[in-house]
């Protein structure tokens, strides 16, 4: 078989072919990292006995072995029987290839039929609604979103959408998403976070999060058109409409939860369509001025004082 070379940004994708390979090829399966010795893999697809077994070897970053290894490695006969496996984030010339690609961050319908696809691949019904509802929660996250599923996997046929909104875990409403209301409700305990967002999170996420958070509330003041009061069955009609979760949608709105700590904001008044569309204008500066060398804390600083 040919050297195979598995390149892209999606190790979950690259993962889950390899183990598709060795459920269909029965064979003996040996992982190499960065730092092993190549010997290894010289010794297996070249010195093979009589007898010897077929074999898979998988090679984990190729990318980041030393020019040398990766030269030997490359000039490797491989014979028919068995499969050397190079996952890089770029593609090798002159090989077989599988691309394994994740969406931008921002791409949220390819985000969806990645998520579609996983549920398929697990046996679990390709529902919109949970769909939507892993997005909702997890965000661009293939391994979050993944594990997700596995857990969802557990309850088959039992598995229904309120049963999955007690089990998925919320890992977009953390501290990102609090951060965006931070800035939006101009609370002044923001600045101590920034350094904690941008230690956490890459700026590419940072981004997305602040531009999905203005872009719906950019919806919501469309929709609304001068309206600043709404009931519950208010806010779950806007949030499938707008298909903006309920939560996000009463935050905005100012609706106050029982036993809830803050005082809520109600954006509709703070914020006319003029302003919100400077805000996203004022993201493309944000995100243009730390791509060509802009410090990423003193630039998102730059830009709350802005907002405010």
């Amino acid at each position: 078989m040919p050297i195979i070379n598995l390149f892209g940004n999606s190790d979950l994708m690259k993962e889950k072919y390899v183990e598709s390979l060795k459920e269909r090829v029965k064979s003996e399966y040996i992982r190499i990292y960065p730092g092993y010795d190549i010997s290894v893999v010289i010794e297996k697809l070249s010195n093979l006995g009589l007898f010897s077994e077929n074999v898979i070897v998988d090679i984990i970053d190729f990318d980041k072995f030393k020019t040398s290894e990766r030269k030997k490695i490359l000039e490797l006969n491989v014979s028919d029987k068995d499969f050397l496996i190079l996952r890089t984030q770029n593609k090798i010339k002159g090989l077989k290839v599988e691309e394994f690609k994740l969406p931008n961050v921002w791409e949220e319908e390819k985000w969806k039929k990645l998520i579609s696809k996983f549920l398929v691949d697990e046996g679990l019904k390709n529902d919109e609604d949970l769909i939507n509802l892993l997005f909702e929660n997890v965000g661009p996250n293939e391994y979050a979103i993944y594990n997700e599923i596995k857990k969802l996997k557990v309850f088959g046929k039992d598995l229904s959408i309120e049963l999955a909104k007690d089990l998925i875990h919320k890992y977009t409403t953390s501290k990102l998403d609090d951060f965006c209301f931070m800035i939006s409700e101009k609370r002044m305990e923001v600045f101590k976070c920034v350094k904690e967002i941008t230690k956490d999170y890459e700026f590419p996420i940072i981004v997305y999060s602040l531009s999905n958070h203005f872009i719906s509330l950019y919806k919501l003041a469309i929709y609304a058109n001068g309206k600043v009061r709404f009931s519950w069955p208010e806010i779950s009609k806007i949030s499938r409409e707008l298909k903006v979760s309920s939560s996000k949608i009463a935050r905005f709105v100012g609706f106050k939860f029982k036993n809830q700590r803050f005082e809520p904001v109600n954006h509709l008044i703070t914020y006319g369509l003029d302003k919100i569309e400077a805000i996203i204008k004022k993201l493309y500066f944000l995100d243009r001025a730390v791509k060509t060398g802009g410090v990423v804390d003193v630039e998102l600083l730059n830009f709350i004082k802005e907002v405010w």
